[in-house]
């Protein structure tokens, strides 16, 4: 079911695709004319593709609420999520058209808060933060199946990534917007960066061109 939300913070995602280019996503302006936070209502964010002779493309005609993460599984399947719908979806890549195929549920209707920016591990699995009071993350398998749920000491995180000489370590960033200041006084954690070993090891980014 998709959501008003309210969150003058957000901004769309971007990723350099396995074949170089550079991936965006966009979403409809959520800060109204004096600054303050406007809920986003319509679907109006779309995909794009930007090459590394500057060449830029729709990657299809589909639209989200707001557009968040970016990955690529191991057997080519893109993988982004609409945060308004709770949900993730999986993409084949259609070589006629050169831009992405149908759109397939990945992971939708978890109830901890809602899909915000991924990651990818060595074993193929999705790193999914769960914003807006989902408090953890969420390991994804590659056929859409909940793997494990980490719990972490802050309700908004927003972000994550593998990092280290061994890429054995897995950062997450978090928000501390729109938190009152009883709820900082009671949860000071919110707004950290976090570090933490999960057992398995991330993927060397993409580079661009």
């Amino acid at each position: 079911m998709a959501r008003a939300i309210a969150t003058p913070w957000r901004w769309p995602p971007d990723s350099v695709a396995p074949d170089g280019s550079f991936w965006v996503g966009t979403m409809a302006n959520n800060i109204g004319p004096d600054d303050a936070p406007a809920a986003i209502t319509s679907d109006e964010g779309q995909l794009y593709r930007v090459g590394s002779d500057g060449d830029v493309r729709r990657l299809g005609e589909d639209r989200f609420g707001i557009t968040n993460t970016m990955v690529w599984l191991p057997d080519g399947r893109f993988v982004t999520a609409d945060t308004m719908k709770n949900a993730l979806y999986s993409y084949g890549w259609d070589d006629r058209a050169g831009r992405l195929g149908q759109a397939f549920p990945f992971f939708a209707g978890f109830e901890r808060g809602l899909p915000d920016g991924s990651c990818l591990d060595a074993e193929g699995h999705v790193w999914n933060c769960r914003v807006v009071g989902g408090s953890c993350l969420v390991r994804i398998a590659p056929d859409g199946r909940l793997d494990r749920i980490v719990e972490l000491p802050c309700s908004w995180p927003t972000g994550c990534a593998f990092g280290g000489a061994d890429l054995d370590t897995l950062f997450v960033t978090s928000a501390r917007f729109t938190m009152s200041a009883e709820h900082l006084a009671a949860y000071p954690f919110e707004g950290g960066v976090f570090a933490l070993r999960p057992g398995v090891r991330g993927m060397p980014a993409n580079r661009f061109g």
